[in-house]
């Protein structure tokens, strides 16, 4: 693990702009994606999955959730056969559902609120995988829309996480230093884009991945609570 932890850095790093990933850090949308994904599997005839199962398909988008989720491998799509077909449907399939399910069970995870309105005088983004479309409509849907300065979906940019693309314009559009910058998030691709940047990075692990996928990683800080981010700033 990287020596740098919210305990030994602490308010010496004074960031200035705060790049936050979406599921699994602001807000807790397992259970509607899950459901979402059932609702296109039954559609299909096919086993339906659990919360855990479906939990460890999301961050790369809505297509490979589907693919993992119906059990198509990317090879198998290459082609103009049944599978390209398949996930066609099955991604429209998906979309539908989700669309009709993004704030049935969906919440910010305990402290969210809370960091937000404590960083207010900081500049902030949303930058995530997930389709812009469903990633605004669920933050206006819970009120933390005001808190950022940009929101970033999955499809705001041509390459997403973890390409650079993102940070690079946020970056751009704020004039802050990278020095200045830090990546906030639940992932490995939130922990590499940080790396790939040039910029700082926290992993919280209260989210979707566990400590054992990221931590080999070395994200600068670790942190199981949002509001030791307050501590930073």
């Amino acid at each position: 693990m990287s020596p740098w932890t919210a305990a030994s850095r602490g308010s010496a790093m004074g960031f200035d702009l705060l790049i936050f990933d979406f599921d699994g850090t602001l807000v807790d949308t397992r259970l509607d994606i899950t459901n979402a994904v059932n609702d296109m599997l039954a559609r299909f005839g096919k086993p339906l999955k659990g919360v855990e199962e479906v939990t460890s398909y999301v961050g790369d988008g809505i297509v490979k959730i589907v693919e993992r989720s119906m059990g198509i491998a990317g090879a198998d799509l290459d082609g103009a056969g049944a599978a390209g077909a398949d996930i066609d449907e099955a991604v429209s399939a998906f979309r539908d559902s989700y669309a009709r399910r993004l704030l049935e069970n969906t919440v910010p995870y305990p402290g969210v609120r809370e960091t937000l309105e404590g960083l207010d005088g900081k500049l902030k983004a949303v930058l995530t995988n997930k389709a812009f479309e469903y990633t605004k409509a669920i933050s206006d849907g819970l009120g933390l829309t005001p808190h950022f300065a940009f929101i970033l979906g999955g499809d705001s940019v041509k390459n997403r996480k973890p390409a650079t693309e993102g940070v690079d314009l946020i970056l751009t559009r704020t004039g802050i230093a990278r020095s200045r910058t830090v990546m906030i998030g639940d992932g490995p691709n939130d922990v590499v884009t940080a790396k790939n940047a040039g910029i700082a990075s926290i992993y919280v692990t209260y989210g979707f991945n566990p400590p054992s996928a990221v931590e080999p990683l070395e994200p600068d800080i670790v942190i199981d609570d949002p509001r030791e981010i307050l501590d930073m700033c």
